[in-house]
């Protein structure tokens, strides 16, 4: 398998309520938003070290069993440069300003919105990382004099039994041909 290396494309869309296979992502990028511009050297993965307890021996003053007490959060971050006011409204929250039909703008919400979304990264090496439930968590971002939508997205607990936060799946996999 190759490595998990740079960023190749982003989406964005529904929370992904069933397991993830290979030809269930591939049918879900199909309905799924396209990020269209990742500002440079924005996007980013972070897995958090777990927190854990120390037990420790107080004879000899050396731990002698370490207890994982919670996972590490998996987060995946990204500033879009050039974005539209529904990509604003579906990551920020907030209203679509219209005139008639035509939209013209964005306001912001009264109260913070909470936003859960599927967020899938694809490599530069074609691998993909899928996060079913992601609470994601829009803003303004000042990068180099724009202002981009910044867009922070952490893999939460899926509401679904069975169905994991995050997966990772071979590339040449998911975009091989169906037949």
């Amino acid at each position: 398998m190759k490595p998990f290396i740079g960023i190749k494309k982003i989406w964005y869309g529904a929370v992904i309520n069933t397991a993830v296979t290979p030809a269930s992502l591939k049918t879900w990028l199909a309905s799924a938003t396209e990020v269209k511009n990742s500002h440079n050297d924005t996007w980013g993965y972070t897995e958090d070290d777990p927190t854990t307890t120390d037990y420790v021996n107080e004879l000899t003053g050396k731990v002698y069993y370490k207890d994982v007490t919670a996972k590490g959060a998996s987060t995946m971050a990204f500033t879009m440069g050039e974005y539209s006011f529904e990509d604003k409204k579906e990551l920020q929250g907030g209203e679509l300003v219209k005139d008639g039909q035509t939209v013209v703008g964005w306001h912001e919400p009264d109260v913070a919105e909470v936003i859960n979304k599927a967020v899938v990264g694809m490599t530069k090496t074609g691998n993909y990382i899928v996060f079913t439930n992601a609470s994601v968590i829009g803003k303004g971002n000042f990068v180099e004099k724009n202002i981009g939508l910044g867009v922070s997205a952490v893999a939460m607990e899926n509401p679904t039994d069975s169905v994991a936060g995050e997966y990772w799946l071979d590339g040449e996999k998911v975009d091989a041909p169906t037949a």
